[in-house]
């Protein structure tokens, strides 16, 4: 399971790869061909092989470009970041036994910095809920069938 983890290529995945492409006006996003967790919107700040990886990093994304670079940060200082204008955006993969096989799980968090982004962000986040909540689930099943 976690080979097939970091092996996942959302490229390789129909719908992810469709919503992925409305998303971005058909622009040549890296994670869509690269693995996802090298070349996700975040990087990945800690991981234990196995068990868990956990990514973490700023975003701006109800912006139609994606919004400014980013600051590479680590997990104590995108913690203390507090500049407006962005989102914080934390997510991780739990890998649990259950039974004879793996559970795998992943949950995302968000925080935005200032009001005013909280605002941008709630709008963006309702146009996108759906898609983004088809796009995890395909990732998961993608990623048990390769398990498997």
């Amino acid at each position: 399971m976690w080979r097939a983890l970091w092996e996942l290529r959302l490229g390789d995945l129909a719908l992810s790869r469709a919503l992925m492409s409305v998303r971005t006006f058909g622009r040549r996003v890296p994670m869509i061909s690269e693995r996802f967790l090298e070349h996700g919107p975040v990087p990945v700040l800690g991981a234990e092989p196995g068990r868990f990886v956990v990514a973490g990093g700023l975003l701006q994304p109800w912006k139609v470009t994606g919004g400014r670079r980013s600051p590479a940060l680590d997990a104590a200082s995108l913690r203390a970041f507090a500049a407006p204008g962005w989102v914080k955006v934390g997510f991780d993969f739990v890998l649990r036994a259950d039974g004879e096989g793996t559970l795998l799980s992943t949950e995302t968090r968000v925080e935005a910095t200032d009001t005013r982004t909280r605002v941008l962000f709630g709008m963006y986040w309702t146009l996108i809920r759906l898609g983004s909540g088809l796009i995890r689930r395909d990732m998961l099943r993608a990623v048990a069938r390769a398990a498997e």
